[in-house]
């Protein structure tokens, strides 16, 4: 019984390790053709070519479900009438894109938005 204790525990060590040392937070990656953004283990692609984007000031709202800590803001929230899928940094930054991929609509809050957001909006 001891040996398929240890056994068990040499068996899931490796995988927490891995997910204990991965960054925690949210992380946006500019790429050619799509911003890419890593959520804890979720990984999500917006294509400049068919995501709708715009700039909104309006914070977070009430959080419907999901995580709210530092660094890493993701789940559903409330945003005005609406509900929104957070993938921010923050709940109250100060600028933040919706992006509109297909039905869904991603609150997210990269650093230097305003320099790259013009690859969605230039359609």
């Amino acid at each position: 019984m001891e040996s398929v204790t240890i056994g068990l525990i040499l068996l899931t060590l490796p995988p927490l390790l891995y997910i204990v040392s991965r960054k925690s937070g949210v992380r946006y990656t500019w790429a050619p053709e799509a911003l890419r953004v890593e959520a804890g283990l979720r990984r999500y692609v917006f294509p400049y070519a068919t995501t709708s984007a715009r700039f909104t000031t309006q914070p977070l709202g009430s959080r419907i479900w999901g995580t709210a800590v530092s660094g890493s803001v993701t789940g559903r929230y409330t945003l005005n009438s609406s509900t929104v899928h957070a993938l921010a940094t923050t709940t109250r930054p100060a600028q933040a894109l919706l992006l509109t991929a297909g039905q869904h609509t991603f609150y997210v809050t990269p650093e230097k938005a305003e320099e790259f957001a013009d690859r969605f909006l230039a359609k």
